[in-house]
């Protein structure tokens, strides 16, 4: 059963199941005991004949009567708390699983998704976990104990009564249980709808420039509002069917077996073989059988429910991780040491790719110097990037730090040697210092202000009124591309790794900031192994060393001398580059 995954649960978890199961169960005969004695105070005032005696003899049985209904309450008190705490526990549980899993997938595999659907399974999805813990879990088991104990307790009050209780019993699970393959179908495709919505929705606000850019807003308003009205009638759909089930039930099913209740046991009793009291107490039992049935019904819903979001989370859980961990993994030497990489043969493709993002890679990364990884679009230079960081693995082949296998070492080791500086960073809400110490949490502001210096960004901390505390905005929307292109450059410096990657750093930088930003590299990242991602020529041409790659695979490499002498990919480049640049110089000339 998916309920009973112990992905899904934790000890806490079962422990307050178990809590629940046993204040529901406890609850039962607790109930039939309050009856029968409510029974036997009406038997013993019916007996006695004279009023004023009769409420002597029931206020005999009033402090048993008084004791069970508080008992009662306690053991409800104590079911819904046992139920509502283990689904805040199984919450819990799942949504930190979901984080982890987020974290073992990695930005390689997870760039391949789409983050609302993800979001929305995390928060209002695990929601309904709440009616699968808090409402099936343990009252499917309570369901089921009910009648037990209720056909025992009539069967020994008057066998006839119980038999007539028993034989339309199952009428009620035979009748839920005919729809429920079609509203399995309904609440799968409900779930898979409002997945869609949410990951829209954020579509929509994260990408709000592009749409009035380009005028799409009103067009990209109507699909999303075509999308609810989808995800509406989804939903009707399920209360449509909820109600067809709970009609019967409760007009139905549950009014009737009371009504049968009643008038076999005034039928019995009319020929001597009940009592007052015995009547009084079947019919009070049988409003038990009707709390069944509507119980069968209620957590049949809530459980179909539940089960599809438990089924959707524990297929993500189950995606196997792009990284494989080994169980003798260790630390590589002593942070702030030189690191040499090598990659030998690497191959690597993606989940579902039919060609491979890189192809038999072979290169090296050597203390103070600077390499540079150039290549049209899709050449594979940010998938280097991931394989470096381990938020992938190859296929084949062999990533090496100082000569130990990449596989060897920590991840958490691994990647405090490595500072990045990505195309488009990712800023969380908060302010500049903030954001510059998720490098370094104890960095003082002496600290960050040297690397605010050092990418160029001095000038706009000191036109700021709050300085370092200056808010950066959602996803750093405060700042201008080139501004937040400057801080994460001044966070990976901040980082002080002995390997630095810039993968495009200039891209969003203009040409006198790009000059500045050249000379802080050189002061900065001083006997520390660069890796170059970029597309503008400009920006390699003080490489050590240049990689030229084409379809995943190195089609070229040396220095820049060396490659410009074998008229290659990298000399066409430059060749294309500079007649551009002569065509726009002679432009103004021929204009005059």
């Amino acid at each position: 059963m998916i309920g009973v995954d112990d992905r899904l649960v934790t000890p806490g978890t079962m422990k307050w199941v178990r809590v629940g199961l046993i204040a529901g169960l406890a609850s039962i005969p607790t109930t039939i005991v309050l009856y029968y004695v409510l029974g036997m105070a009406v038997d013993a005032a019916w007996a006695e004949g004279d009023l004023s005696k009769s409420f002597n003899l029931v206020n005999q049985f009033l402090p048993w009567m008084i004791l069970l209904v508080v008992l009662k309450a306690v053991l409800a008190w104590t079911f819904r708390t046992g139920q509502f705490r283990a689904s805040s526990e199984a919450k819990l549980n799942v949504r930190d699983r979901i984080y982890k899993q987020v974290v073992r997938l990695g930005p390689g595999i997870l760039g391949k998704r789409r983050t609302g659907e993800i979001s929305n399974t995390a928060t209002e999805g695990v929601e309904y976990l709440d009616y699968y813990f808090g409402v099936y879990f343990v009252q499917i088991w309570v369901a089921i104990a009910i009648p037990f104990f209720l056909c025992t307790a009539l069967f020994i009050i008057d066998p006839i009564v119980g038999w007539w209780m028993l034989a339309g019993l199952p009428l009620t699970p035979l009748f839920v249980g005919s729809s429920a393959r079609g509203f399995r179908r309904i609440s799968a495709k409900n779930e898979d709808v409002k997945n869609h919505n949410s990951a829209q929705y954020l579509d929509s606000i994260q990408g709000m420039s592009t749409l009035k850019m380009f005028n799409q807003e009103l067009r990209r308003g109507k699909q999303m509002e075509a999308d609810s009205e989808l995800q509406r009638q989804t939903t009707m759909k399920l209360l449509l069917v909820a109600q067809l089930q709970f009609i019967p039930l409760e007009l139905g099913f549950a009014l009737f077996s009371t009504a049968v209740a009643a008038a076999v046991s005034l039928f019995r009793f009319s020929n001597g073989f009940m009592t007052p009291g015995e009547v009084v107490a079947c019919v009070l039992l049988s409003l038990e059988f009707s709390r069944t049935l509507l119980l069968i019904g209620v957590f049949f819903f809530a459980g179909a429910m539940g089960r599809e979001v438990a089924k959707s989370v524990l297929e993500f859980l189950d995606e196997a991780a792009p990284v494989r961990s080994a169980e003798n993994a260790h630390p590589g030497e002593k942070d702030g040491q030189a690191v040499t990489i090598e990659l030998e043969g690497v191959s690597f493709t993606y989940p579902g790719a039919e060609v491979p993002a890189i192809r038999n890679l072979t290169m090296s990364l050597n203390p103070n110097e600077t390499v540079a990884l150039i290549g049209k679009s899709g050449s594979g230079k940010t998938t280097v990037t991931n394989l470096l960081l381990r938020t992938l693995d190859p296929d084949s082949g062999t990533i090496r730090f100082n000569g130990v296998d990449s596989e060897e070492l920590t991840l958490e080791w691994l990647r405090q040697q490595i500072a990045l500086v990505p195309q488009d960073p990712f800023l969380f809400y908060g302010t500049i210092a903030d954001n510059l110490r998720m490098a370094k949490l104890d960095a003082t502001d002496e600290e960050l202000m040297q690397v605010i210096a050092g990418a160029e960004l001095k000038d706009f901390i000191d036109a700021s009124p709050d300085g370092l505390d200056t808010k950066v905005g959602d996803q750093g929307m405060a700042l201008s591309g080139g501004q937040a292109q400057r801080l994460a450059i001044a966070r990976a410096l901040l980082k002080d790794a002995p390997v630095v990657v810039l993968d495009e750093p200039t891209s969003q930088i203009d040409v006198e900031t790009e000059a500045l930003l050249h000379r802080a590299l050189e002061r900065l990242c001083a006997g520390k192994a660069v890796l170059l991602i970029a597309h503008r020529l400009s920006t390699i041409e003080q490489a050590d060393r240049i990689v030229v790659m084409d379809e995943g695979a190195v089609a070229e490499a040396g220095t820049r001398e060396e490659l410009l002498a074998q008229g290659g990919i990298y000399a066409s480049m430059i060749q294309t580059k500079q007649e551009i640049e002569q065509a726009a110089a002679l432009k103004p000339a021929a204009a005059v």
